[in-house]
């Protein structure tokens, strides 16, 4: 659960105007410092009813949470005079089909809007980090897409919530498939950066491996600039790992490079090649700005978005079915099939464990996005 006092500090306009000036360099004036407080208390106050609230309207209340906090980001990262600057419409649009399912519910993004105004506040604050050899904590800036090039697109209930970290093991059972969202694991050794991905299949040979690589690459296109250096098998799933290195010009799974070692496929060289920068190598990842576990997202409709535009967007997908469809809704929680409609329950679990996630990650955004002190130098 949400430690709640990190936010209530930041409901004093007073608090607000240092930690504000701390964080950006600039102080907001009292009129703005109270509509910060207000979203924020707002925000607060919904996430707190969501906590205890039925499943029939828990979405609701947890995406006018979302729309208080977001408002509240947007003017202390922004240095916005008062609320009346913000955006007055959501920036989305629920176009479903009459008679859609739960996973299938489809919205659009315009152009303008309060989605719009909080994707690019938020991707601006996207960071890879590490610890260096000494063990000091760094980071580098690495933004997410902005929204524009989201315009007119769709995407459904299931598109997002599968590039929703934390649901990947849920949405793989819910649904059968790989999710678009998957953990890797990020270690730094001077100049020599390790990337691993645990895959959930295993290969028997040289050529099944490449193809398993392939498959990867082809899931997050970043990986093929990084070297394949070793894929090791264990029970019924692989560790894959690329390192920064200059790709040999024999070729990645070349005899002459990738030998068979005690079961594992592994680089022969007597001298390793250069290593390049591991931040040109990667995009924006999921967990940066949080510093939270690092997950890999696909992007959306080709625009990378942060896991919090992802929260933003399935919470108004799912707020739209509670207030607009709620025999749809209602339904689903049934577990029941009637004439001409069948169950629609199999998203219910995962839906609710996203539920979950927003309650206990939205407000660290809110706390790392807002308050410098307490969440390491976010300065853009």
């Amino acid at each position: 659960m949400y430690d709640w006092s990190k936010i209530r500090f930041l409901e004093s306009t007073e608090n607000l105007k240092s930690i504000v000036r701390q964080s950006t360099g600039r102080t907001p004036s009292t009129t703005a410092a109270r509509g910060i407080a207000a979203c924020l208390q707002q925000g607060r106050i919904f996430f707190e009813i969501a906590s205890i609230a039925p499943l029939q309207v828990k979405p609701l209340q947890l995406y006018y949470g979302i729309v208080g906090f977001a408002k509240a980001i947007i003017l202390a990262r922004q240095g916005r005079s008062s609320i009346a600057t913000l955006a007055q419409s959501h920036g989305l649009s629920e176009i479903s089909e009459h008679n859609a399912k739960i996973e299938d519910m489809t919205l659009q993004f315009r152009g303008n809007g309060l989605f719009a105004e909080f994707n690019d506040t938020v991707a601006a604050l996207g960071r890879l980090f590490y610890y260096d050899e000494r063990g000091s904590f760094q980071q580098v800036p690495k933004p997410f897409d902005l929204s524009a090039s989201l315009t007119d697109s769709r995407c459904t209930l299931k598109d997002v919530l599968a590039r929703i970290p934390g649901l990947e093991t849920a949405y793989q059972r819910t649904f059968g498939e790989l999710p678009a969202c998957w953990p890797i694991e990020l270690e730094y050794q001077g100049q020599v950066s390790h990337l691993r991905l645990y895959v959930p299949s295993t290969f028997s040979d040289r050529e099944e491996l490449r193809l398993l690589v392939q498959t990867w690459r082809a899931k997050f296109p970043f990986l093929d600039d990084w070297c394949f250096t070793q894929g090791s098998r264990a029970w019924d799933q692989s560790y894959l790992t690329f390192n920064n290195y200059e790709k040999p010009a024999e070729g990645e799974f070349s005899p002459e490079y990738l030998v068979l070692r005690n079961d594992s496929f592994g680089p022969y060289r007597k001298t390793m090649p250069n290593a390049r920068s591991f931040a040109a190598l990667l995009p924006a990842l999921a967990g940066g700005i949080i510093v939270d576990h690092v997950k890999a997202i696909e992007p959306l409709n080709g625009v990378l978005l942060s896991e919090f535009a992802l929260h933003f967007c399935a919470a108004f997908i799912l707020s739209s079915l509670v207030r607009y469809r709620p025999q749809i809704w209602q339904h689903a929680l049934s577990h029941s099939a009637l004439e001409g409609r069948p169950t629609d329950d199999r998203a219910l679990s995962l839906i609710e464990k996203f539920l979950e996630i927003v309650l206990l990650e939205f407000p660290k955004l809110v706390e790392k996005a807002i308050d410098w002190a307490n969440s390491h130098d976010l300065r853009v």
